[in-house]
């Protein structure tokens, strides 16, 4: 083959590989019945602390709910009853059915450390512990968080969403335990926590695997 057709060969290729859609929004709650397809795949349950992908379609079945944040906008989405919803860059859309959300924008720092949770697979960027450095002190965090603890429901767990993410990312290991033993102490049983706690015993697993 000669030059040309080799470069074409190879343009050819680069073309037809699959391009990965990029992380957009974090669930950050889910009840009932409500599945996940992401693109070219077979639908799933939706689980909660999943992050998903632009092009996703979530469909939601009698009193499901659904909370959403999408990183780019800031944008929290609490969508309920029946539906299908298709995930954008930085919103969703309705695909069937005549539901509309309930819509807050979060404050950027919180989004920020919302997008740092590790992924349900123990995928963790080991980066992250080396610009641990770079990150504000744990004891600003912690004051962070008190402030929005104290400004949230009390059925909202984003503060501690943040928390937890800040925990990890600084390798605050301990902290990050404590923290999860306290909110199993105070709804013990709860789906959600009991998410918390598989996510992050696995990346943790797999962050101290990776140091070594």
């Amino acid at each position: 083959m000669n030059r040309s057709g080799m470069l074409g060969a190879v343009l050819l290729a680069l073309v037809s590989m699959p391009v990965l859609a990029v992380e957009v929004g974090l669930v950050t709650a889910v009840s009932g019945n409500v599945k996940w397809q992401e693109q070219k795949s077979a639908a799933s349950e939706l689980k909660p602390f999943v992050k998903v992908r632009d092009g996703d379609q979530l469909t939601m079945d009698g009193a499901a709910r659904l909370q959403l944040v999408y990183f780019e906008s800031g944008r929290q989405e609490t969508w309920q009853g029946s539906g299908v919803l298709e995930v954008g860059t930085s919103s969703s859309k309705t695909v069937k059915g005549s539901q509309q959300p309930e819509v807050k924008v979060l404050p950027a720092i919180l989004v920020k450390q919302l997008s740092k949770t590790p992924a349900s697979d123990g995928n963790v960027k080991t980066g992250m512990i080396r610009l641990r450095s770079m990150a504000p002190p744990i004891e600003s965090v912690e004051r962070d968080y008190a402030e929005m603890r104290k400004q949230a429901d009390s059925t909202d767990r984003n503060p501690e969403l943040f928390l937890l993410a800040s925990y990890f990312e600084r390798g605050e290991y301990a902290k990050l335990e404590a923290l999860l033993g306290k909110m199993n102490e105070e709804k013990p049983g709860d789906p959600d926590i009991l998410a918390l706690n598989g996510l992050y015993s696995n990346a943790v697993s797999v962050a101290k695997a990776a140091k070594n």
